[in-house]
Formats: C-alpha cells, structure tokens, sequence
C-alpha cells in the first residue's frame, strides 16, 4: 500500500499506533504529511512518541499541539526526550496550565528550567507538597525564597519535613508557625526529627490541646530525644520550688 494512504487510513481511523509504527519501519516516509496526520490525531502520547523516536519530526509544531491539548505530562516529556525543544515556550504552558506535579517535575529533569518562576507558581497553586518536593529534589532552590512561601502556605506537615529534610531551614521561625497551626502531630514529630527544637513550649502546647494531644503526649513519654527532653524540663520544675 502507498504509504500516503496508509497516513490517509491512520486519519480517517483515528489510529495514532499504526501511524507511529508505520513511519518507525518504512522507508520513504513524507515526515512533514505524517507529522501533521500525527498532531491532527490528537493523541498526546503518541504526538510524544513521534518527536522522541521519528527520524524527522517538526517539535515546534508537536509543542504547540501538546499546549492546544493542555497535556502537561507530555510536554513534561517531550522537555526530556525530544532533540530540539523550546524550553521557554514549555515552560511558559505548565505555568499556566498550572499542574503542580509536571511543574516539579520538569524542574528535576529538564537541561534548561525557571526554578525562580516555576517556585512561585508552586505557592500560587496553594500545593505546600510541591514546594517541600522541590527544596528537596531540584539542583537549584532558593531556600530562603521557598522557606518563605511555605510559612505563608501553613502547611504543618510540610513545614515539619522541611525542617527535618531541607539543607537550609530557619528553625526558630518555622517552629513558630509550626506552633501556630496547633497540630500536636507534627508538633511531636518535630521533636523527634529537627535539629533545634525547643521541648518546653511543645510539651505545654501537647498539655493544652486536650481533644489531640493526649495520643502524641503518650509517645513522647516512649520516644528518647522527647523522653530525655521531658525529664530535663521536670528536672528544673523541680528545682524552681
């Protein structure tokens, strides 16, 4: 069969995997018409597959279709795998399609990447997950900027393993905002993990939340660092009278 109307039978059958398959194998393949049988399709994996494994592939025209179809993971691949790409526009489209797993991702994968922008937008979705993820995973952090947008998300259990996780972390003033979300959880867990916590304030915080407290006030007498910690504050109740 013609190989044009093998692309006019991949169309018309909406087949992007024979499309695919077709012009991996075979000879004399008009790149540009399956190409833009490929992006007419409409499948976004497949868009990614051409652009990685194609002998010849237009990626701007692949980007530009990934971005009319708002897929966020595979304009996160094609950032990966394909030869040529804009980093700029891709980067522009996960901003504003505002997927916070792709944003972060992209920020560990990809050769050329806005961490400054792509960190604000983390905030700006509202996800404190991402913006721990990425003072964890990504080459380049702003620690100070991040330790400042997650005190502003209040996420007590990320401001916790960032404490616990992070190379940089301002513990007086993340335990500050710790103490103000009232979570006995990470407020213990804290205790068993940053390297500067003050016990006294925590335990009278564990003492004062009587609905929560009471489970990690039980563990805190079993755990060492917090057990240690307790006996010392008893020590000096002790000696004040």
């Amino acid at each position: 069969m013609d190989i044009r109307e093998t692309i006019h039978e991949c169309v018309r059958d909406q087949d992007p995997a024979r499309l695919l398959r077709t012009c991996c194998d075979a000879p004399g393949i008009d790149y540009d018409a399956a190409g833009q049988a490929m992006r007419r399709i409409g499948d976004p994996e497949h868009i990614f597959s051409a652009g990685r494994d194609w002998a010849r592939f237009d990626h701007a025209a692949g980007l530009a279709r990934l971005i009319e179809m708002k897929s966020a993971e595979f304009i996160h691949k094609a950032g990966i795998f394909w030869k040529t790409f804009d980093y700029q526009v891709g980067m522009r489209a996960l901003i504003e399609l505002a997927d916070p797993e792709y944003l972060y991702r992209a920020g560990r994968f990809w050769k050329r990447y806005d961490h400054a922008a792509a960190l604000e937008a983390l905030a700006g979705i509202g996800q404190a997950r991402y913006v721990y993820y990425a003072g964890q995973e990504w080459k380049t952090f702003d620690y100070r900027r991040g330790f400042e947008l997650l005190m502003g998300l209040g996420s007590a259990e990320f401001i916790f393993y960032a404490g616990a996780h992070w190379k940089e972390f301002d513990y007086r003033a993340g335990y500050e905002r710790l103490l103000r979300t009232g979570s006995a959880e990470f407020m213990y867990k804290a205790g068993t993990l940053w390297k500067e916590f003050d016990y006294a304030r925590a335990w009278k915080s564990l003492e004062l939340d009587v609905q929560y407290g009471a489970p990690w006030r039980g563990k805190a007498f079993r755990q060492p660092l917090w057990r240690r910690a307790l006996k010392q504050i008893w020590l000096e109740e002790v000696n004040a009278t």
